[in-house]
């Protein structure tokens, strides 16, 4: 898979990084090597838990933590020790699917964030009382707060396949028609074109399939929350958001996050 494709599904994982990027006169030359290390790190860290997410899912809709008899969980780990995921990282997390395969299940809940900021996490775990209560531990100390308020109305959801571009965009409508999605986009990336097809989230994997039958290239097939209306936020408040962010992503169980952030 393409370093484009990489970047392009890694774009799609939303994380907001901090804004103040600017640099000013008097800072010495190590702040700015702090700070350009502390960026790169925070890329890294998304980076990883992307690919962690990744993992899961492909174990769950494969069934098996066994890369030898899972194609896709054979292909992420493989970007994964691309872009350099300590081993030993890999390993853990594949036995710790393993272990908990049969007994896992998936859920979103919803967090709020400051002047109008939401955002929705979805997870997978084999404890979702456990992981709730660690989620609101890890709120604690920033200016997000979980809830269980109607903030999923807020959000539409669909069902989102990102294939690479076959024919024209003629020929993909018709086949969105013929198959069952509700729409089809084309959207470059890098230079590079790409479909995406919309559908009842409970038409995914039907859809997909029927797309590979068509023999379309699936490069991912996901349940996707998008925001009825989006909000911009001050520099204050994008570094809240950052924080609740980060503390969000520290969750093994967090296989995405939504927002309606622009």
């Amino acid at each position: 898979m393409t370093q484009a494709l990489n970047k392009l599904l890694l774009n799609r994982l939303i994380y907001i990084l901090p804004k103040n990027s600017k640099r000013f006169a008097g800072h010495s030359k190590w702040q700015n090597i702090k700070h350009t290390k502390e960026e790169n790190d925070n890329r890294r860290m998304v980076l990883f838990h992307h690919l962690k997410a990744r993992m899961m899912v492909a174990i769950q809709e494969g069934g098996t933590a066994n890369p030898s008899n899972n194609l896709k969980l054979s292909q992420v780990i493989e970007r994964a020790k691309k872009a350099n995921m300590p081993v030993a990282s890999i390993k853990s997390l594949l036995e710790k699917m393993e272990a908990r395969k049969n007994k896992t299940q998936t859920g979103v809940t919803e967090v709020r964030g400051p002047n109008g900021y939401v955002m929705l996490v979805c997870y997978i775990t084999d404890k979702p009382k456990a992981f709730l209560i660690e989620l609101n531990s890890k709120l604690k100390k920033t200016k997000g707060k979980a809830t269980n308020t109607s903030v999923k109305n807020m959000f539409i959801h669909t069902g989102s396949i990102i294939v690479e571009k076959k024919d024209n965009l003629e020929q993909a409508m018709e086949d969105a028609i013929n198959i069952g999605a509700e729409d089809v986009e084309k959207f470059m990336e890098n230079d590079m074109e790409y479909f995406q097809f919309k559908c009842d989230p409970k038409l995914l994997n039907k859809i997909k399939c029927l797309l590979e039958d068509r023999k379309y290239c699936v490069l991912s097939a996901e349940e996707d929350y998008i925001p009825r209306i989006i909000i911009k936020l001050n520099e204050s408040d994008l570094e809240a958001v950052s924080y609740i962010h980060e503390k969000v992503l520290s969750l093994e169980d967090v296989s995405k996050i939504h927002d309606n952030l622009a």
